[in-house]
């Protein structure tokens, strides 16, 4: 397997200007350096884009500061990570407790027809709540 090569803004710059100078063709190019031809027309791209944009009129005034999103570090991969894996078990358990509680309502209708049918009648015991117990 080849290993990718990276190059430097240094050395993507200088392709470009070459390029859009026209000195010579994005296949010249590509050829020399041992570049797809498309990524070179990627950078092309990306470099026309820039200018564009930095030459669109800019509005009066101070401008406006946008936040720096903060870079994500190892630590918070980590914890989005845990908060992800725990929200899936969170579902599970709801699952798990959903079925549960369907058993336990069933179980109780089969025991209230026995005791029906055995002439008994059932009586809800009631639990004392803290605020009663005081």
């Amino acid at each position: 397997m080849k290993n990718r090569a990276s190059y430097t803004p240094e050395e993507k710059l200088q392709i470009v200007r070459a390029v859009l100078s026209k000195k010579t063709t994005i296949q010249k190019v590509a050829k020399e350096k041992n570049i797809a031809p498309t990524l070179i027309s990627l950078w092309k791209k990306q470099a026309e884009d820039s200018m564009l944009a930095r030459f669109q009129p800019q509005p009066k005034g101070r401008r406006k500061s946008t936040p720096v999103a903060a870079p994500v570090d190892s630590d918070t991969r980590g914890l989005k990570n845990e908060a992800r894996k725990a929200k899936i078990k969170a579902a599970h358990l709801e699952a798990s407790l959903k079925e549960m509680k369907a058993r336990v309502a069933k179980a109780e209708s089969i025991v209230s027809e026995l005791a029906a049918q055995l002439g008994y009648k059932l009586v809800k015991v009631r639990t004392p709540r803290k605020a009663d117990k005081a």
